[in-house]
């Protein structure tokens, strides 16, 4: 896929390039798009929850999708993704499950928040009543462009529904107020002649320093020496438990799973389903990634 990429990397032009990607793209494609003039990507991400990205039929999983956003953070490449509100169905437990997760992609652009909207065909649209929808029809909006004849006479790309649009508005609340600290923490961050990541990671052979800034106060600094600098360079692409414990056999199982747990607690690596990945981004990407 990306070999054209490369060929437009021989060009020598100064192109400036936009694409809508999957959140699976690989690291490799992704440094071939930056090196071809790749500038800013829409990441199909919408939701930071496990069980919305089920009932939106991504096909993609919160740890994909970090891990993506972490790769384009490493690389210079803007990821202006969005992250859909109001999806309707969804319930407090999703709700408190992407506050939760968002807190691990605080050191990374801000997603833009939308408002989910109801398309033709979608998958939404052809199952209505498995997402609490009780009618589904072209959207008002359409009679200022159409005479009532018209609108009533065939489906537009735009509909509207009756379902728990005000239940869905209540509830997305706290997600609203959450992007907002991200935007402004992360625009605080980024500012001055040289900003430097907001989670990085210098690799120094035999151990590893990860520093963490946070928004109006100092940074902290991690340091990782022998297998537990190995476990988190080897994290940078996500691993399965099972992974890991082949990986470093010869290290004690409960000792793994106790750095898991500390690197998780402190939000320098992410958990999924018994995957792991590490957030730090490296200072000189090209390389460590």
């Amino acid at each position: 896929m990306y070999y054209g990429f490369e060929r437009l990397a021989k060009l020598k032009k100064d192109l400036r390039l936009f694409a809508e990607i999957r959140a699976t793209v690989p690291l490799a494609e992704l440094k071939a798009m930056r090196a071809a003039g790749m500038q800013e990507v829409q990441i199909g991400i919408e939701a930071l929850s496990a069980s919305l990205l089920k009932r939106l039929h991504k096909g993609s999983t919160v740890v994909q999708n970090l891990e993506t956003m972490r790769n384009c953070e490493a690389l210079g490449i803007a990821n202006i993704s969005n992250l859909i509100l109001h999806f309707p169905g969804s319930d407090a437990q999703q709700i408190n499950e992407t506050v939760r997760n968002m807190e691990f992609a605080l050191p990374y652009r801000p997603l833009k928040p939308v408002d989910f909207w109801l398309g033709l065909e979608s998958p939404v649209w052809q199952n209505p009543g498995a997402y609490g929808i009780k009618a589904v029809f072209n959207h008002p909006y359409w009679r200022y462009l159409f005479p009532a004849s018209i609108i009533k006479s065939m489906p537009f790309m735009i509909q509207a529904y009756r379902g728990d649009l005000g239940y869905q508005k209540k509830i997305w609340q706290p997600i609203r107020k959450k992007i907002r600290d991200w935007q402004n923490s992360y625009h605080a961050l980024s500012q001055g002649p040289s900003p430097s990541p907001i989670l990085s990671f210098r690799d120094g052979g035999d151990f590893l320093i990860i520093r963490q800034r946070r928004f109006q106060t100092e940074p902290l600094r991690h340091r990782l020496v022998a297998t537990s600098r190995s476990i988190y360079l080897f994290c940078q692409h996500h691993r399965s438990m099972r992974r890991i414990r082949s990986q470093f056999a010869t290290f004690p199982e409960d000792k793994i799973v106790a750095f898991l747990k500390m690197m998780v607690d402190k939000k320098l690596m992410f958990a999924e389903n018994e995957k792991y990945l590490s957030l730090a981004v490296p200072v000189n990407p090209e390389r460590y990634i």
